[in-house]
């Protein structure tokens, strides 16, 4: 048998593997986006902009904490002894959302956005409320969001 590679066979060679990996390279992100995916469990901590998680007791009544999450900016109000926690970020156009104790609300300071003490829309251009976060407080007393 002859071993020597012609031109023909090396043309046809190359072809197959242009096509083969133009083929994968069309169909390998189908086949990333079909499979599912395997969820990694977060653990959501809520800490402050140097990183340092933020106590629970650090949030007095009526006040508010501007924090971080896996999630992005996370704001907690503690109101008649509980924590709330919701997303920072404005529905609107993703500005931060402020909290006003004086009036029970969060206000974007972008476009007047006011969102209820609940996270509802109250007026402005916001199309949804605030994202809710669910609160555990671990036995070192840091919050966890959920």
């Amino acid at each position: 048998m002859d071993k020597k590679m012609t031109r023909r066979k090396f043309l046809g060679k190359l072809v197959a593997g242009i096509l083969g990996g133009t083929i994968a390279l069309f169909t390998a992100p189908i086949a990333f986006y079909l499979l599912p995916k395997k969820e990694k469990k977060k653990l959501n901590i809520f800490v402050d902009p140097k990183g340092n998680p933020i106590p629970e007791s650090s949030i007095k009544e009526g006040d508010y904490e501007l924090g971080l999450s896996d999630e992005g900016p996370v704001i907690i109000v503690r109101r008649e002894g509980v924590l709330y926690a919701f997303s920072a970020v404005c529905t609107h156009l993703g500005c931060i959302v402020k909290w006003i104790p004086s009036r029970n609300e969060f206000l974007c300071p972008c476009h007047a956005g006011r969102f209820d003490a609940n996270g509802a829309v109250i007026s402005g251009p916001p199309p949804a409320p605030l994202k809710r976060y669910k609160i555990e407080i671990t036995s070192e007393g840091f919050i966890i969001l959920s």
